[in-house]
């Protein structure tokens, strides 16, 4: 049986987590930011649309406080092969 030192075990999340990090490029998912200053959903599911064909448009809380979040248009759509 492997014996995985505490050293090991960090090295291991910080590949997986830089892997999980790398954008999809071939087929898969891809996501932009459309509209980074505001976000009106119609308009965001329009905009995505339009520019991708896809009815990804969402959107993402970027900050802000608790009591007042700001919003951004972000649109997921299949990527290019």
């Amino acid at each position: 049986m492997a014996k995985f030192t505490p050293s090991a075990v960090v090295i291991l999340i910080l590949l997986f987590t830089v892997i999980s990090k790398v954008p999809q490029t071939e087929g898969g998912r891809c996501q932009e930011v459309l509209d980074p200053s505001d976000c009106v959903l119609s308009d965001c599911k329009k905009m995505c649309y339009q520019k991708h064909q896809s009815m990804g448009g969402q959107c993402v809380e970027k900050g802000g406080t608790p009591a007042q979040p700001t919003y951004k248009c972000v649109c997921v759509y299949d990527c290019p092969l």
